[in-house]
Protein backbone atom coordinates (compact mmCIF):
# COMPACT_ATOMS: atom_id res chain seq x y z
CA UNK A 1 0.00 0.00 0.00
CA UNK A 2 1.44 3.55 -0.90
CA UNK A 3 2.16 6.13 1.70
CA UNK A 4 -0.83 8.28 0.09
CA UNK A 5 -2.97 5.37 0.64
CA UNK A 6 -1.86 4.89 4.43
CA UNK A 7 -2.45 8.53 4.67
CA UNK A 8 -5.89 8.25 3.50
CA UNK A 9 -7.12 6.11 6.13
CA UNK A 10 -6.57 8.80 8.56
CA UNK A 11 -9.34 11.10 9.57
CA UNK A 12 -7.64 14.83 8.83
CA UNK A 13 -8.73 18.62 8.80
CA UNK A 14 -6.81 18.89 5.47
CA UNK A 15 -4.74 16.24 2.92
CA UNK A 16 -2.05 18.29 1.32
CA UNK A 17 0.48 16.44 -1.27
CA UNK A 18 3.04 19.04 -2.12
CA UNK A 19 5.51 18.68 -5.18
CA UNK A 20 8.06 21.58 -5.02
CA UNK A 21 9.37 23.44 -1.89
CA UNK A 22 7.46 26.39 -2.69
CA UNK A 23 3.88 24.85 -2.14
CA UNK A 24 5.37 23.13 1.21
CA UNK A 25 6.11 26.71 2.34
CA UNK A 26 2.50 27.60 0.89
CA UNK A 27 1.19 24.40 3.17
CA UNK A 28 2.55 26.03 6.24
CA UNK A 29 1.16 29.14 5.73
CA UNK A 30 -2.22 27.78 5.64
CA UNK A 31 -1.58 26.08 8.49
CA UNK A 32 -0.74 29.28 10.34
CA UNK A 33 -3.45 30.85 9.10
CA UNK A 34 -6.16 28.63 10.24
CA UNK A 35 -4.58 27.41 13.70
CA UNK A 36 -4.29 24.08 12.63
CA UNK A 37 -0.90 21.81 13.44
CA UNK A 38 0.51 19.85 10.48
CA UNK A 39 1.83 16.37 10.37
CA UNK A 40 4.22 14.95 7.99
CA UNK A 41 4.27 11.87 6.63
CA UNK A 42 6.54 10.47 4.05
CA UNK A 43 6.62 6.96 3.86
CA UNK A 44 4.12 5.68 6.62
CA UNK A 45 6.77 4.58 8.77
CA UNK A 46 5.38 7.21 11.42
CA UNK A 47 1.64 6.61 11.14
CA UNK A 48 0.64 3.92 13.92
CA UNK A 49 2.64 6.74 16.68
CA UNK A 50 0.85 9.85 16.10
CA UNK A 51 -2.34 9.44 17.41
CA UNK A 52 -5.84 11.42 16.34
CA UNK A 53 -5.57 13.14 12.93
CA UNK A 54 -8.80 14.70 12.80
CA UNK A 55 -8.44 18.37 14.10
CA UNK A 56 -4.79 18.29 11.68
CA UNK A 57 -3.55 18.97 8.41
CA UNK A 58 -1.52 15.79 6.84
CA UNK A 59 1.23 16.88 4.89
CA UNK A 60 2.06 13.99 1.97
CA UNK A 61 5.62 14.58 1.17
CA UNK A 62 5.81 11.18 -0.99
CA UNK A 63 6.57 13.09 -4.21
CA UNK A 64 9.61 13.62 -2.74
CA UNK A 65 11.41 10.90 -3.81
CA UNK A 66 14.13 11.20 -6.29
CA UNK A 67 17.76 10.39 -5.44
CA UNK A 68 20.65 11.62 -7.83
CA UNK A 69 24.67 9.93 -6.74
CA UNK A 70 27.51 11.79 -7.95
CA UNK A 71 30.19 9.05 -7.64
CA UNK A 72 33.30 11.22 -8.21
CA UNK A 73 32.35 13.26 -4.80
CA UNK A 74 30.57 10.24 -3.61
CA UNK A 75 27.42 12.12 -3.04
CA UNK A 76 23.94 11.64 -3.03
CA UNK A 77 21.02 14.19 -3.30
CA UNK A 78 17.95 12.49 -2.70
CA UNK A 79 14.49 13.89 -1.66
CA UNK A 80 13.21 13.88 1.77
CA UNK A 81 10.48 11.07 1.27
CA UNK A 82 13.35 8.83 -0.16
CA UNK A 83 13.64 4.98 1.08
CA UNK A 84 16.63 2.98 1.88
CA UNK A 85 15.35 0.74 -1.23
CA UNK A 86 15.73 3.34 -3.78
CA UNK A 87 19.29 4.86 -1.99
CA UNK A 88 20.35 1.95 -2.07
CA UNK A 89 19.86 0.83 -5.42
CA UNK A 90 21.20 4.02 -7.13
CA UNK A 91 24.84 4.00 -4.73
CA UNK A 92 25.34 0.60 -5.45
CA UNK A 93 25.41 0.95 -9.17
CA UNK A 94 28.59 2.84 -8.57
CA UNK A 95 29.99 0.56 -5.33
CA UNK A 96 28.80 3.08 -3.43
CA UNK A 97 26.70 2.98 0.05
CA UNK A 98 25.19 5.27 3.20
CA UNK A 99 24.64 3.45 7.13
CA UNK A 100 21.48 2.08 6.03
CA UNK A 101 18.96 0.79 8.58
CA UNK A 102 17.09 -2.57 8.75
CA UNK A 103 14.03 -1.93 6.48
CA UNK A 104 13.83 -0.66 2.42
CA UNK A 105 10.92 1.09 3.10
CA UNK A 106 12.00 3.10 5.81
CA UNK A 107 12.75 6.88 4.81
CA UNK A 108 15.89 7.79 4.98
CA UNK A 109 15.29 11.40 6.19
CA UNK A 110 13.27 10.39 9.17
CA UNK A 111 16.25 7.62 10.12
CA UNK A 112 19.04 10.37 9.74
CA UNK A 113 16.74 12.43 12.29
CA UNK A 114 16.71 10.55 15.03
CA UNK A 115 20.30 9.25 14.16
CA UNK A 116 19.96 6.03 13.01
CA UNK A 117 21.33 2.56 13.40
CA UNK A 118 21.51 -0.38 11.04
CA UNK A 119 22.75 -3.47 9.52
CA UNK A 120 26.40 -1.99 9.23
CA UNK A 121 26.51 0.75 12.06
CA UNK A 122 29.41 -0.41 13.79
CA UNK A 123 31.61 0.21 10.91
CA UNK A 124 29.62 3.11 9.12
CA UNK A 125 28.59 5.26 12.14
CA UNK A 126 25.35 6.93 12.83
CA UNK A 127 23.23 7.55 9.89
CA UNK A 128 23.50 11.32 11.12
CA UNK A 129 27.18 11.05 10.60
CA UNK A 130 26.57 11.19 6.78
CA UNK A 131 24.53 14.26 6.43
CA UNK A 132 26.35 16.97 4.67
CA UNK A 133 23.54 19.48 3.99
CA UNK A 134 19.72 19.94 4.26
CA UNK A 135 16.99 21.83 1.92
CA UNK A 136 14.76 23.08 4.91
CA UNK A 137 11.37 24.84 4.37
CA UNK A 138 11.10 26.19 7.63
CA UNK A 139 7.71 27.36 9.80
CA UNK A 140 8.21 31.02 8.19
CA UNK A 141 7.66 29.94 4.70
CA UNK A 142 12.15 30.58 3.67
CA UNK A 143 13.53 27.45 1.26
CA UNK A 144 16.91 27.27 3.15
CA UNK A 145 19.80 24.93 2.76
CA UNK A 146 21.59 24.33 5.99
CA UNK A 147 24.84 23.10 6.20
CA UNK A 148 27.32 23.37 8.89
CA UNK A 149 28.45 27.03 7.65
CA UNK A 150 25.13 28.56 6.51
CA UNK A 151 24.05 27.49 10.11
CA UNK A 152 25.77 25.41 12.27
CA UNK A 153 23.23 25.40 15.14
CA UNK A 154 20.43 24.09 13.27
CA UNK A 155 22.61 21.68 11.32
CA UNK A 156 23.86 20.12 14.54
CA UNK A 157 20.34 19.62 15.35
CA UNK A 158 19.38 18.21 11.78
CA UNK A 159 21.77 15.36 12.94
CA UNK A 160 20.10 13.55 15.07
CA UNK A 161 18.06 15.99 16.72
CA UNK A 162 15.02 14.28 16.35
CA UNK A 163 13.30 16.28 13.44
CA UNK A 164 10.53 18.43 13.70
CA UNK A 165 12.40 22.13 13.02
CA UNK A 166 10.69 22.23 9.81
CA UNK A 167 9.91 19.53 6.77
CA UNK A 168 13.10 18.27 5.08
CA UNK A 169 12.43 18.51 1.12
CA UNK A 170 15.94 17.03 0.55
CA UNK A 171 19.15 15.99 1.77
CA UNK A 172 22.68 15.76 0.58
CA UNK A 173 24.61 12.85 2.16
CA UNK A 174 28.09 11.59 2.02
CA UNK A 175 28.60 8.26 0.65
CA UNK A 176 31.14 5.25 1.49
CA UNK A 177 32.79 2.75 -1.00
CA UNK A 178 31.88 -0.46 -0.39
CA UNK A 179 34.31 -2.84 -2.69
CA UNK A 180 33.50 -5.96 -0.56
CA UNK A 181 30.60 -7.12 1.71
CA UNK A 182 29.37 -10.30 3.47
CA UNK A 183 26.62 -11.18 5.41
CA UNK A 184 23.42 -13.48 6.11
CA UNK A 185 21.59 -15.22 9.27
CA UNK A 186 22.62 -18.17 11.24
CA UNK A 187 19.41 -19.79 12.65
CA UNK A 188 18.46 -22.13 15.70
CA UNK A 189 15.16 -22.97 17.43
CA UNK A 190 13.92 -20.92 20.67
CA UNK A 191 15.19 -23.68 22.54
CA UNK A 192 18.61 -22.82 22.53
CA UNK A 193 18.40 -19.31 22.96
CA UNK A 194 20.03 -19.15 26.12
CA UNK A 195 23.47 -20.93 24.71
CA UNK A 196 23.38 -18.99 21.80
CA UNK A 197 22.60 -15.58 23.83
CA UNK A 198 25.88 -16.45 26.11
CA UNK A 199 27.65 -17.44 23.31
CA UNK A 200 26.65 -14.08 21.55
CA UNK A 201 27.50 -11.95 24.32
CA UNK A 202 31.24 -13.39 25.12
CA UNK A 203 31.95 -13.25 21.17
CA UNK A 204 30.91 -9.34 21.02
CA UNK A 205 33.59 -8.56 23.85
CA UNK A 206 36.98 -8.82 21.41
CA UNK A 207 35.28 -8.36 18.30
CA UNK A 208 36.46 -6.63 15.22
CA UNK A 209 34.72 -3.10 15.60
CA UNK A 210 33.73 -3.86 11.13
CA UNK A 211 31.36 -6.62 11.94
CA UNK A 212 27.52 -5.67 13.00
CA UNK A 213 25.37 -8.92 14.49
CA UNK A 214 21.91 -8.59 16.38
CA UNK A 215 20.04 -11.66 17.71
CA UNK A 216 16.66 -11.92 17.19
CA UNK A 217 14.33 -14.59 19.15
CA UNK A 218 11.26 -14.94 16.92
CA UNK A 219 7.70 -16.03 16.75
CA UNK A 220 7.01 -16.95 13.76
CA UNK A 221 3.24 -16.72 12.69
CA UNK A 222 2.94 -20.39 11.24
CA UNK A 223 5.94 -21.94 11.95
CA UNK A 224 8.17 -22.85 14.98
CA UNK A 225 10.49 -20.16 17.43
CA UNK A 226 13.73 -18.99 16.11
CA UNK A 227 16.88 -18.11 17.57
CA UNK A 228 18.41 -15.75 14.31
CA UNK A 229 21.89 -14.14 14.22
CA UNK A 230 22.10 -11.30 11.76
CA UNK A 231 25.35 -10.40 10.56
CA UNK A 232 27.25 -8.32 8.08
CA UNK A 233 30.60 -7.06 7.17
CA UNK A 234 33.01 -5.20 4.89
CA UNK A 235 34.83 -8.46 4.12
CA UNK A 236 34.57 -11.22 1.97
CA UNK A 237 32.39 -14.67 2.85
CA UNK A 238 35.40 -17.00 4.20
CA UNK A 239 36.72 -14.21 6.41
CA UNK A 240 33.60 -13.67 8.09
CA UNK A 241 32.65 -17.23 8.01
CA UNK A 242 36.10 -17.41 10.06
CA UNK A 243 35.06 -14.70 12.63
CA UNK A 244 31.83 -16.43 13.00
CA UNK A 245 33.53 -20.11 13.98
CA UNK A 246 32.57 -19.43 17.64
CA UNK A 247 28.45 -18.88 16.89
CA UNK A 248 28.99 -21.47 14.04
CA UNK A 249 30.59 -24.23 16.58
CA UNK A 250 26.95 -24.44 18.27
CA UNK A 251 25.86 -26.19 14.85
CA UNK A 252 23.59 -23.65 13.45
CA UNK A 253 20.46 -25.43 11.64
CA UNK A 254 21.04 -22.18 8.95
CA UNK A 255 23.60 -20.69 7.61
CA UNK A 256 22.98 -18.23 4.95
CA UNK A 257 25.96 -16.10 5.28
CA UNK A 258 27.84 -15.41 1.85
CA UNK A 259 29.25 -12.40 -0.45
CA UNK A 260 26.45 -9.92 -0.97
CA UNK A 261 26.07 -5.81 -1.31
CA UNK A 262 24.17 -4.08 0.66
CA UNK A 263 21.55 -3.51 -1.50
CA UNK A 264 21.06 -7.32 -1.94
CA UNK A 265 21.27 -7.59 1.46
CA UNK A 266 18.41 -5.24 2.39
CA UNK A 267 16.31 -6.85 -0.12
CA UNK A 268 16.30 -9.81 1.47
CA UNK A 269 16.87 -9.34 5.12
CA UNK A 270 14.77 -6.25 5.27
CA UNK A 271 12.47 -5.94 8.38
CA UNK A 272 8.46 -6.71 7.34
CA UNK A 273 6.50 -3.89 5.46
CA UNK A 274 3.72 -2.71 7.11
CA UNK A 275 0.15 -4.03 6.63
CA UNK A 276 -2.04 -1.53 7.90
CA UNK A 277 -4.84 -4.13 7.91
CA UNK A 278 -3.37 -5.83 10.50
CA UNK A 279 -3.49 -5.13 14.08
CA UNK A 280 -1.27 -2.27 15.84
CA UNK A 281 2.18 -3.70 17.57
CA UNK A 282 3.92 -2.12 20.35
CA UNK A 283 7.57 -1.90 21.24
CA UNK A 284 9.83 -1.56 24.04
CA UNK A 285 13.21 -0.34 24.70
CA UNK A 286 16.30 0.07 26.59
CA UNK A 287 20.32 0.32 26.54
CA UNK A 288 22.22 -1.87 27.85
CA UNK A 289 25.78 -1.51 29.31
CA UNK A 290 27.16 -5.54 29.71
CA UNK A 291 25.13 -8.27 29.00
CA UNK A 292 26.36 -10.92 31.70
CA UNK A 293 25.06 -14.88 31.79
CA UNK A 294 22.08 -14.19 34.21
CA UNK A 295 21.05 -11.36 31.33
CA UNK A 296 21.51 -13.95 28.48
CA UNK A 297 18.95 -16.32 30.60
CA UNK A 298 16.39 -13.55 31.27
CA UNK A 299 16.26 -12.56 27.55
CA UNK A 300 15.65 -15.87 26.35
CA UNK A 301 13.10 -16.97 29.02
CA UNK A 302 11.13 -13.83 28.15
CA UNK A 303 11.24 -14.72 24.43
CA UNK A 304 9.89 -18.06 25.46
CA UNK A 305 6.46 -18.84 23.30
CA UNK A 306 5.24 -20.42 26.59
CA UNK A 307 5.60 -18.36 29.80
CA UNK A 308 7.71 -15.53 28.33
CA UNK A 309 6.24 -12.15 27.72
CA UNK A 310 4.35 -12.54 24.56
CA UNK A 311 6.63 -9.97 22.66
CA UNK A 312 6.94 -11.44 18.81
CA UNK A 313 10.43 -10.30 18.57
CA UNK A 314 13.21 -10.11 21.55
CA UNK A 315 15.45 -8.52 19.89
CA UNK A 316 19.46 -7.12 20.79
CA UNK A 317 21.46 -5.49 18.81
CA UNK A 318 25.20 -4.97 19.51
CA UNK A 319 26.70 -1.19 19.43
CA UNK A 320 29.92 -0.21 19.89
CA UNK A 321 32.52 0.57 17.05
CA UNK A 322 31.73 3.14 15.38
CA UNK A 323 28.68 4.23 16.75
CA UNK A 324 30.44 4.58 20.51
CA UNK A 325 32.78 7.57 19.00
CA UNK A 326 31.42 11.12 18.01
CA UNK A 327 31.32 11.60 14.71
CA UNK A 328 33.83 14.31 12.72
CA UNK A 329 30.82 17.42 12.39
CA UNK A 330 29.20 16.32 15.60
CA UNK A 331 25.44 16.57 16.02
CA UNK A 332 22.78 16.35 18.62
CA UNK A 333 23.16 12.70 18.38
CA UNK A 334 26.84 11.84 17.91
CA UNK A 335 27.08 8.54 19.45
CA UNK A 336 25.15 6.13 20.95
CA UNK A 337 25.42 5.66 24.71
CA UNK A 338 25.41 2.06 25.46
CA UNK A 339 26.83 -1.32 24.54
CA UNK A 340 23.88 -2.90 23.40
CA UNK A 341 20.20 -2.36 22.29
CA UNK A 342 17.08 -4.19 23.71
CA UNK A 343 14.07 -3.95 21.36
CA UNK A 344 11.04 -6.29 22.19
CA UNK A 345 7.79 -5.62 19.78
CA UNK A 346 4.43 -7.86 20.76
CA UNK A 347 0.71 -6.98 20.57
CA UNK A 348 -0.68 -4.53 22.17
CA UNK A 349 -2.33 -6.77 25.10
CA UNK A 350 1.19 -8.23 25.76
CA UNK A 351 2.55 -4.34 26.72
CA UNK A 352 1.97 -4.51 30.52
CA UNK A 353 4.29 -8.17 30.63
CA UNK A 354 6.92 -6.58 27.66
CA UNK A 355 7.17 -3.46 29.98
CA UNK A 356 7.93 -5.68 32.96
CA UNK A 357 10.55 -7.61 31.38
CA UNK A 358 12.44 -4.27 29.53
CA UNK A 359 12.36 -2.60 33.17
CA UNK A 360 14.00 -5.88 34.85
CA UNK A 361 16.72 -6.16 32.16
CA UNK A 362 17.24 -2.49 32.75
CA UNK A 363 19.35 -2.77 35.28
CA UNK A 364 21.90 -4.10 33.06
CA UNK A 365 21.96 -0.26 31.98
CA UNK A 366 21.04 2.91 32.80
CA UNK A 367 17.86 3.19 31.25
CA UNK A 368 18.93 5.45 27.96
CA UNK A 369 17.46 4.58 25.27
CA UNK A 370 18.09 5.43 21.51
CA UNK A 371 16.00 7.69 20.23
CA UNK A 372 14.37 6.02 16.98
CA UNK A 373 13.17 3.27 19.63
CA UNK A 374 12.43 5.50 21.85
CA UNK A 375 8.52 4.68 23.07
CA UNK A 376 6.43 7.14 23.05
CA UNK A 377 5.53 7.11 26.76
CA UNK A 378 9.23 7.58 27.73
CA UNK A 379 9.70 11.16 26.35
CA UNK A 380 13.17 12.41 25.07
CA UNK A 381 14.85 12.55 28.45
CA UNK A 382 16.45 9.11 28.32
CA UNK A 383 17.78 9.70 24.94
CA UNK A 384 19.79 13.05 25.11
CA UNK A 385 21.80 14.71 28.16
CA UNK A 386 20.43 17.53 29.43
CA UNK A 387 22.74 20.08 27.82
CA UNK A 388 20.94 18.55 24.63
CA UNK A 389 17.48 19.16 25.21
CA UNK A 390 18.32 22.31 26.58
CA UNK A 391 19.91 23.36 23.27
CA UNK A 392 17.54 21.82 20.87
CA UNK A 393 14.58 23.18 23.46
CA UNK A 394 15.90 26.81 22.45
CA UNK A 395 15.95 26.04 18.62
CA UNK A 396 12.43 24.73 18.78
CA UNK A 397 11.15 27.78 20.85
CA UNK A 398 12.90 29.85 18.03
CA UNK A 399 12.05 28.04 14.99
CA UNK A 400 8.70 27.26 15.69
CA UNK A 401 7.42 28.99 18.63
CA UNK A 402 3.72 27.89 17.86
CA UNK A 403 4.16 24.30 17.76
CA UNK A 404 2.39 24.26 14.19
CA UNK A 405 4.65 20.80 13.17
CA UNK A 406 3.45 18.06 15.32
CA UNK A 407 5.90 15.92 16.63
CA UNK A 408 5.67 12.36 18.00
CA UNK A 409 8.04 13.06 20.57
CA UNK A 410 7.82 17.06 20.84
CA UNK A 411 10.73 18.26 23.52
CA UNK A 412 10.23 20.11 26.29
CA UNK A 413 12.59 21.01 28.99
CA UNK A 414 10.36 21.42 31.86
CA UNK A 415 8.56 18.13 31.85
CA UNK A 416 8.96 16.01 33.85
CA UNK A 417 9.71 12.15 34.14
CA UNK A 418 6.31 11.57 35.22
CA UNK A 419 4.84 13.51 32.90
CA UNK A 420 6.72 11.65 30.05
CA UNK A 421 6.08 8.07 30.89
CA UNK A 422 1.86 8.64 31.68
CA UNK A 423 1.67 8.67 27.96
CA UNK A 424 0.71 6.07 25.41
CA UNK A 425 3.14 3.20 24.41
CA UNK A 426 4.70 3.36 21.15
CA UNK A 427 2.28 1.16 18.49
CA UNK A 428 4.86 -0.24 15.51
CA UNK A 429 6.32 -0.06 12.91
CA UNK A 430 9.47 1.61 13.80
CA UNK A 431 12.15 3.51 11.40
CA UNK A 432 15.51 1.64 11.75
Amino acid sequence: MSTTSLINLLPAAARMAPKTPQEVASALADARQTGRKVVVFSTGHGIPPIGDTSERILLDMSAFDGVEVDPVTRVARIGGATRWSDLLAAANLHGLTAPCGSASSVGVTGYMMGGGIGFMSRHLGLGSSAIRAAELVTLDGHIRRIDAHSDPDLFWALRGGGGGFGVVTSLELNLTPMPRMAGGVLGWGIEDADRVLKAWSAWTTNLPEDVTSAVRLVQVPEGPALTVVVVTAPREEDDLQAVLAPLTDLQPVLNTVRDTDPEAFMKEYSDPEIDPEEAPHAYEHVLLDQLPAEACQLVAEFAQPEGGCGAMMVELRHLGGALGRPSNLGGAMDRIDGEFSLFVLGPMEAVPAMAHAVDILSDYGRGRTYFNFMPRRTGRRTAYRQETIDRLADLYEAIDPDCVIDHPHPISRTASVADETAQAPAAAPIPG
